[in-house]
């Protein structure tokens, strides 16, 4: 039969790199949204559509930066960090491929 170790640990997952995460899941969803929405417009997506993006884009820098600092938090589990700092780049990413298919 195998040992299990079960370790105790006063650790807990960072605050910022939780809202870091949760900051890059909202503004995924409300892109994916925004993208189905104008597809079903045919294209002729109001200006709302452009404010909800540049909004998006201000969140994913937020969140970068949230996730950055929950990164470098001491004696704090960083899983939530690391997800939020990567879906956060991957928006921005997202965001930029949007606005250089538009041009």
């Amino acid at each position: 039969m195998k040992k299990r170790r079960i370790i105790y640990s006063k650790k807990k997952h960072s605050e910022k790199g939780i809202f870091s995460f949760v900051l890059g899941i909202i503004v995924l969803v409300s892109l994916i949204v925004s993208i189905i929405l104008s597809y079903r417009l045919k294209g002729n997506a109001p200006t709302s559509f452009g404010a909800a993006g540049f909004l998006c884009t201000l969140f994913s820098a937020v969140g970068i930066i949230l996730g950055v600092v929950g990164k470098q938090e001491a004696d704090k589990f960083h899983l939530f960090a690391y997800i939020g700092l990567c879906l956060n780049i991957l928006d921005l990413l997202f965001i930029s491929t949007i606005l250089y298919a538009g041009i």
